[in-house]
């Protein structure tokens, strides 16, 4: 399975004709075969090192928004079992 989330062009090279996308602050090289009128400052999704579909602005938001609570969530939960686990030995 995989799971893509939209990533902000800050960088573009045409001549060698790739991107660099910011996910967070981690930044990655895709080559732009598949998305050639990207412009810096679009989101796109990036999947096996191509950027493979460019996002509006709303829908790229609405995507980090949802992958900002999932992460939120998945937090928590690690928290929980941590506290958990440390109960369960401390007994």
């Amino acid at each position: 399975m995989c799971i893509a989330a939209p990533a902000h062009v800050v960088e573009i090279n045409r001549e060698d004709n790739w991107l660099v996308a910011d996910f967070g602050g981690a930044r990655q090289q895709a080559k732009i075969d598949l998305l050639p009128e990207v412009e810096i400052g679009d989101y796109v999704l990036i999947h096996a090192g191509y950027a493979i579909e460019k996002l509006s602005e709303e829908a790229a938001k609405e995507s980090l928004e949802a992958w900002e609570e999932l992460l939120d969530m998945l937090e928590e939960e690690d928290m929980e079992m941590e506290k958990a686990r440390r109960e369960h030995f401390n007994q």
